[in-house]
């Protein structure tokens, strides 16, 4: 399928996170292992594993942003920023389109979980005690501009999106 066809296909999937971008939004960027020379559609893992979070942190974030949201947004949703260099430092960069609905959350004081709890010492605590400071980082499914403008960890829970190579 061509380039013009496949643009017209996020036009024509991807409405609600458009509609929701607004014109003038900046880009939601992911990096990622994977390389992809064009438009590609892929699946969200259900069963995502963290890189360098311990698996009992995780696991207790998962459960926590579940119960305050009913999404797992840990474990079953796309780790994106506004920042496209910190994208870069995971990998490929790409542009995020969800396909259809999709729900997204968020915290102005967290650029990147994982990294928020190394600097604070957070990594080796129990993990209902890692969960009480969750309360603390201001996690909010509301200000998509805002969010990606941030240059935060936005985190997008859908089933399928579109990669755009960002060249």
């Amino acid at each position: 399928m061509n380039k013009i066809k496949k643009e017209n296909l996020v036009q024509q999937d991807c409405k609600p996170f458009l509609s929701l971008l607004g014109a003038a939004a900046r880009p939601l960027y992911r990096g990622m292992n994977e390389q992809h020379d064009h438009v590609t559609v892929l699946d969200v893992r259900r069963d995502r594993q963290p890189k360098n979070m311990p698996r009992t942190i995780h696991a207790a974030a998962d459960s926590w942003f579940s119960e305050k949201f009913g999404v797992r947004y840990r474990g079953a949703g796309l780790f994106c920023t506004g920042d496209r260099a910190q994208a870069a430092e995971h990998g490929y960069v790409y542009k995020i389109f969800p396909i259809g609905g999709f729900q997204f959350c968020w915290s102005p004081k967290v650029r990147d979980l994982f990294e928020w709890a190394k600097r604070e010492g957070r990594l080796q605590l129990p993990p209902a005690q890692f969960v009480a400071a969750l309360d603390s980082l201001d996690y909010r499914e509301e200000g998509f501009s805002e969010a990606i403008a941030s240059g935060c960890e936005v985190m997008v829970a859908c089933r399928r999106y579109y990669v755009v190579p960002d060249s």
